[in-house]
């Protein structure tokens, strides 16, 4: 396993959600629907059921109004922040962060929030190439210290199966300040890829051709979005057996509590941007408002 690990820093939360604003590749997922003057509203998110339908994201845990649980994710924003036009491209998308004080908790142990599409290719001998930026963050609070894993599952049209998942694990791994990539096939035990720092920014790259893929990632200067360091961790392994490039046709991003309580949430968190599937028409992305408001989320959740 490859080991890698980056200093934390508050300024380099803030300047990870400037280099987020910068990307413009693809079709922009604007998150103007998502907004309220008063800022973000419970039931108002990427899933809601009230947003429009080119939009809108799906997921397993809607917001109950009467047990106030439920659809935890969240565009970032800050206050009284009101988005531009859809061309103009807006948040990013966060998930967990939450704990018992803040009030906002999931209704599930096993937060997913997917998106469905058009299989990439009519032949199981076709190639395609996932893409996704990402930012963890291991707490706001020490008083709370579970940490939750997240995770990357590149899935069949129908949501049934999953060809490939990637875990964004913490706690094993073997160097301070670190969480560890782990990849998943076959249902089999996670394989331990590399270890990454917290609060730095990544992009994974996944290239599939047929029933079999590659697996990269780059470590990006949050300033230029230029690469500081690449590393190639998989080439040619196999995907789930009996399914191929033709079945990939959903991207879940997925929040698993380590408590396995919803009521206990771990205070770590992920920001997720630049969604992407090549070729088209499949291509989603998701950009950031300003370095501002990430300040104010974590003012918000420290003041919970």
């Amino acid at each position: 396993m490859i080991r890698h690990a980056v200093p934390k820093s508050a300024s380099c939360i803030a300047i990870l959600i400037l280099a987020f604003a910068s990307i413009a590749s693809g079709q922009t997922w604007s998150t103007g629907n998502f907004n309220t003057n008063s800022g973000w509203v419970r039931g108002y998110s990427i899933i809601a059921t009230n947003e429009p339908v080119g939009l809108r994201w799906e997921g397993n845990d809607p917001y109950n109004p009467i047990t106030t649980v439920g659809e935890t994710d969240n565009i970032m924003r800050m206050i009284g922040y009101t988005p531009g036009a859809s061309t103009v491209g807006n948040s990013t998308w966060v998930q967990g962060g939450y704990f018992v004080g803040d009030g906002i908790l999931p209704g599930t142990n096993n937060v997913k929030v997917w998106r469905s599409f058009t299989p990439v290719n009519p032949s199981p001998t076709g190639d395609a190439t996932f893409k996704i930026q990402w930012a963890l963050v291991s707490s706001l609070d020490g008083s709370y210290p579970n940490l939750d894993t997240f995770a990357f599952d590149l899935r069949t049209a129908d949501n049934s199966a999953s060809l490939l998942r990637l875990n964004l694990t913490p706690g094993i791994a073997t160097i301070p300040n670190a969480y560890t990539l782990q990849s998943v096939v076959n249902a089999s035990p996670a394989v331990n890829r590399i270890d990454l720092g917290y609060q730095s920014l990544y992009e994974l790259t996944i290239a599939i051709v047929g029933g079999t893929y590659d697996l990269d990632v780059a470590q990006i200067n949050a300033s230029n979005q230029t690469v500081i360091t690449n590393f190639s961790l998989v080439s040619g392994a196999a995907l789930t057996s009996g399914l191929a490039v033709d079945d990939f046709g959903t991207v879940s991003m997925d929040w698993v509590l380590a408590s396995g309580n919803p009521a206990d949430p771990g205070s770590n968190y992920i920001m997720v941007n630049n969604v992407s599937v090549v070729p088209e028409p499949s291509t989603y992305a998701l950009l950031a408002v300003s370095g501002v408001a990430l300040v104010a989320f974590m003012r918000r959740r420290r003041a919970s």
